[in-house]
């Protein structure tokens, strides 16, 4: 589920649109607390009711009026995430569901289990008899990240804990944009879309419903393994106000569009 919560954080960037005015560029790194070594997680550029963001690749993802576009730069091609693309990724997903289910269903008792369980845990909420469960939990604990202070939330997924975020209040973070809003309006377009596969559609309901909750944006991030905190969190490096020209959120003219595929897992 790394890309589902991961979609979920990107979420937090995008902007409803509204009226002109100066956008947020926003930098996460990734702080090796072990080694005390900091590399760029993700850059996020954020303006007018789009929003724009690139990993440590260069890969990009722009999100404009509930719409992602998965953009590659070196091959000069582009996938849009939309409805229509959701309605047949549902299809691939059931086929190549209902063929898991067929094969696990031809092992031995102890092995048919553990693959059973296997297939819960790497695609929670589509198995038959499994529900994807989030809770976003108040610590009553407080830190700072770089001289802000922020609230320390645990996120628990199926009754384990799995991160820590420490959350500013949207209003305290600097820009004029509401973070809040948008990320409500892009829960409910990327939950429309997601109705075409209930099972997901329920999943990333309550991934959203947890991050609202926490009702803020998280300036870093943990995660726990085996109910003990990890020695690399995400923080916020940089979050600062910046004008962007409006290409920065298109598709390059020129690049192909393609088919949004599953991988071979």
């Amino acid at each position: 589920m790394n890309e589902l919560k991961a979609l979920v954080l990107l979420s937090l960037g995008a902007l409803v649109a509204g009226t002109a005015h100066a956008g947020v560029y926003v930098e996460m790194v990734n702080h090796d607390l072990a080694n005390n070594t900091r590399d760029i997680a993700q850059k996020m550029y954020v303006q007018g009711g789009r929003g724009r963001f690139v990993d440590p690749d260069g890969r990009a993802t722009i999100i404009k009026d509930g719409i992602l576009y998965m953009i590659d730069d070196a091959q000069q091609t582009y996938v849009v995430f939309d409805k229509p693309t959701m309605d047949a990724l549902a299809k691939q997903l059931n086929v190549v569901m209902e063929q898991a289910k067929e094969q696990i269903s031809k092992l031995p008792p102890e092995a048919r289990a553990q693959a059973e369980e296997q297939l819960a845990q790497q695609m929670p909420g589509m198995a038959d008899d499994k529900k994807w469960v989030v809770e976003a939990v108040d610590t009553g604990k407080s830190d700072k990240v770089d001289g802000r202070s922020c609230r320390i939330w645990d996120l628990k997924r199926n009754g384990e804990l799995d991160d820590q975020l420490c959350v500013v209040a949207y209003g305290s973070l600097p820009g004029k944009e509401n973070f809040q809003t948008v990320f409500a309006e892009f829960a409910k377009a990327f939950e429309e879309m997601a109705k075409s596969v209930p099972m997901l559609s329920g999943a990333m309901t309550n991934e959203f419903a947890a991050q609202a909750k926490v009702n803020g944006f998280p300036v870093r991030s943990r995660a726990y393994e085996n109910g003990k905190l990890v020695d690399l969190e995400q923080v916020v490096s940089v979050w600062r106000e910046e004008n962007f020209p409006a290409a920065m959120f298109e598709v390059p003219a020129g690049y192909k569009k393609e088919q949004l595929k599953l991988g071979g897992e």
